[in-house]
């Protein structure tokens, strides 16, 4: 990656941590994450919901992952239990983020195209509460009959 990608890649990876922290998420941004080859970019943390975040902003037919990539992201995914997304930012559209298991598998490694941008999940989706379980579900209280008057 040339340094000016870099370069607008940090600068888009900073702006969906703001956004994410302005959400009441804790956001840790790994600098240069992409270089060690297995940190997330971002971590975003809150009580109610966590996920890590592989950033990727650029205009193109698609992005590609090579195998060994996906393998650090699900190994990662699976030794921590926290989700692992790619987030992808195209010029003038919102973020869309992608669970790891829709990056279709091809012989030189992983891939989304442009025509899966729209089927990424809004930051909205994103950040929406887990369904509760009917044991966490607040219980309402008893109706009390009338008292005869």
């Amino acid at each position: 990656m040339g340094h000016s990608q870099y370069q607008r890649g940090a600068r888009f990876e900073r702006q969906l941590k703001h956004i994410l922290e302005n959400k009441g998420f804790y956001v840790i941004r790994a600098g240069q994450s992409g270089g060690d080859g297995v940190s997330p970019d971002l971590i975003a943390l809150s009580t109610t919901k966590k996920f890590a975040l592989e950033c990727k902003a650029w205009e193109s037919t698609g992005l590609h992952f090579e195998i060994q990539k996906v393998q650090i992201m699900r190994a990662w995914e699976q030794q921590t239990g926290i989700p692992f997304y790619v987030a992808w930012k195209q010029n003038r559209e919102e973020w869309r983020f992608f669970p790891l298991f829709l990056l279709k598998e091809n012989p030189k490694g992983y891939s989304l195209t442009r025509n899966d941008y729209a089927a990424g999940m809004t930051l909205e989706i994103l950040l929406e509460p887990a369904l509760k379980t009917a044991s966490e579900r607040p219980v309402s209280p008893p109706e009390t009959p009338p008292t005869p008057s």
